[in-house]
């Protein structure tokens, strides 16, 4: 079903200011119940946008509506990076109604439908049905889009609906006898809103007819606004797990490099043969330079050099890298190059500093999972986090300490969780450190206060979609985080470059 679209080229049905917010009412869309997807380009009901596009959207009902409203991560996922909480008045309750809205459930399991709405029964007063609370990076205009019922036999319309900023109760817009009419489907009715700063809040305010106030979901509209500063590629190559170093005022860029096709395979002929190296200093424009480090037929590393990380210690570089032995299929383990100047590197005479731990699953093929390992300096000593396979068949990151970078102790497992889980990141915000691991089998981005303990806790984070994001890296500038990560695409990966906000503990991305 295709909705009926009605949006004014000049918003002269209401408009409010409070400070240098100004809100402006933008126009309805007919009989358009559901909204499918929240970062979908392909979405029919994205022609609502008028210029903008869907930035996220949050629906109520459910199973168990109350208690899954008061859980906020069930609330919290689809919203945009700009808002940073929606709550429900203090005496607003969740009604299921079977027929009222559907939308699929974002990361839950398919045909889990939640339906239903926010309602303040047997009242003829104004109620303030939900809040919007702004987080960071709040666009300069963006849109707010209210789904309302148009039940008028059943008594649940709407009289009314406006929005309050700041205090300021915007003029209210007629949802029957004005712009819409009174229909059996669902309506949804849109404001623009110019100038919300970061920690503001605004309040839908519903004066309802029949004794019911009632509305069933929020969809946010935005412009092209984002956080990418940036993207890798390059004509003929792919690239897949990477590092960014910074020296001074110039990013350097490491990465398995491979010939552009439809598979992009590891094991095809001349893939994965050598580091690409490459150089920025905004993380837009680059200049290329000779690959480092090709394979050693015959070695521990004479199939595939793979997955750089670098750390720096006494005005030395030192670069952990897988290798894939090409004796033995799929045996991996971890080897070790320095180097005064980040072009030139030499390999460490006794690798591999790093083999998978006695706890891990040894194959009868002889494939042996110790791949990306990623290295940290914490409390006087390093830290060593791979990907293995657990004896139990468990996907897990391994973790080892060392005091001189060569000789590692096995820790036992930092974390078991998803098949495969590759990429393992780690770093450090005020204080608390957050881990990537991401693959094809499943992503995660978990936290500690300790990153050398076993104890990590699963952070709420949005992921880009659509498309598969992976080897997820961290580039720390002073003050600025910056998270990168590539897409897996045919004929050629590419590599992007996000600004990160944070809100607490929680770090947000715009994409």
């Amino acid at each position: 079903m295709k909705p009926t679209l009605h949006f004014l080229a000049i918003c002269l049905l209401g408009a409010s200011t409070a400070g240098a917010v100004e809100v402006r009412f933008a126009g309805y869309a007919l009989d358009t119940p559901e909204w499918i997807d929240a970062v979908d380009p392909k979405n029919p009901a994205s022609s609502a946008a008028s210029g903008m596009k869907v930035a996220g959207w949050t629906m109520f009902g459910g199973e168990n509506p109350q208690a899954e409203f008061a859980e906020p991560s069930r609330r919290r996922e689809n919203l945009p990076g700009f808002v940073a909480e929606v709550a429900a008045g203090d005496q607003t309750q969740v009604a299921q109604m079977g027929n009222y809205a559907v939308i699929q459930s974002a990361g839950g399991p398919s045909g889990t439908w939640l339906s239903g709405a926010l309602s303040r029964m047997n009242t003829t007063v104004p109620v303030d049905l939900v809040t919007i609370k702004l987080g960071p990076a709040v666009p300069k205009i963006w849109r707010i889009g209210v789904l309302v019922d148009n039940l008028d036999n059943l008594g649940y319309t709407p009289t009314q609906l406006a929005l309050v900023v700041g205090g300021v109760e915007g003029d209210p817009i007629m949802t029957t006898g004005g712009a819409g009419s009174a229909n059996s489907k669902p309506d949804w009715y849109f404001w623009d809103v110019a100038g919300a700063k970061d920690n503001s809040e605004i309040t839908l305010r519903v004066s309802p007819g029949g004794g019911v106030a009632a509305i069933g979901g929020l969809v946010f509209l935005a412009g092209e606004e984002s956080h990418q500063i940036g993207e890798f590629s390059r004509e003929g190559e792919y690239v897949k797990d990477n590092y960014i170093f910074k020296e001074g005022d110039t990013f350097h860029l490491f990465y398995n490099v491979g010939a552009a096709g439809e598979k992009q395979d590891w094991q095809d002929k001349g893939n994965e043969k050598a580091f690409g190296h490459a150089t920025s200093k905004d993380l837009k424009t680059w200049q290329h330079h000779p690959r480092i480090l090709d394979v050693v037929p015959g070695t521990w590393e004479g199939e595939v050099v793979s997955a750089p990380s670098i750390i720096k210690r006494d005005g030395t570089y030192y670069m952990f890298y897988t290798g894939f032995d090409d004796r033995v299929n799929g045996r991996q383990s971890i080897g070790l190059a320095t180097s005064k100047d980040l072009f030139n590197w030499e390999r460490n005479p006794g690798n591999p500093v790093y083999e998978a731990p006695p706890w891990t699953k040894r194959n009868p093929s002889g494939w042996l999972d110790c791949r990306d390992a990623h290295v940290i300096e914490h409390g006087g000593e390093y830290l060593l986090y791979t990907m293995v396979t657990s004896a139990e068949d468990k996907g897990g990151i391994a973790l080892a300490s060392s005091k001189d970078l060569m000789h590692w102790q096995d820790l036992g497992p930092a974390l078991i969780t998803f098949t495969t889980p590759e990429s393992p990141r780690v770093f450090e915000h005020d204080g608390t450190f957050y881990m990537f691991a991401t693959s094809a089998h499943g992503k995660t981005l978990v936290k500690t206060k300790d990153p050398k303990s076993n104890k990590w806790e699963e952070v709420p984070f949005r992921w880009p979609a659509p498309g598969l994001w992976s080897g997820w890296e961290v580039v720390q500038d002073g003050s600025r985080t910056i998270f990168s990560a590539f897409e897996w695409k045919p004929n050629g990966n590419h590599i992007r470059f996000w600004d990160v906000a944070w809100e607490g503990d929680k770090p947000v991305v715009k994409y």
